[in-house]
């Protein structure tokens, strides 16, 4: 039997790998818990998150967004992980970043 034969009943196996076969949508990433969210007088807005993956064993990942954009992830043990949050969170507060008044109001609608 050929290779070309071969390749061919490979391609009728699997028909996703054929070309022009549907392509599965885009995963779209789950948001996480925001712990807090912060604005700089320039108008940026930072916020963290914390993603529980703990039941892949990943521990939870502690994710730092500008505008939107990831800055930090680090994957920590769920104590260390708030730790971490806050600790960004103190640094920012020191270097002019201020309470957003948009996360006072997410946390309102999540209670």
């Amino acid at each position: 039997m050929s290779t070309e034969d071969d390749a061919d009943k490979e391609g009728q196996r699997r028909p996703a790998l054929l070309h022009g076969a549907p392509q599965a949508p885009p995963r779209q990433p789950k948001p996480g818990l925001e712990t807090w969210r912060l604005r700089h007088p320039d108008g940026r807005i930072q916020r963290c998150e914390l993603r529980d993956d703990s039941m892949a064993g990943a521990g939870w990942d502690v994710m730092q967004l500008e505008n939107g954009e990831p800055l930090f992830s680090r994957r920590w043990g769920t104590n260390r992980s708030r730790y971490v949050a806050e600790a960004a969170k103190k640094d920012l507060l020191r270097t002019g970043w201020a309470e957003s008044l948009t996360a006072i109001g997410s946390e309102a609608r999540r209670s």
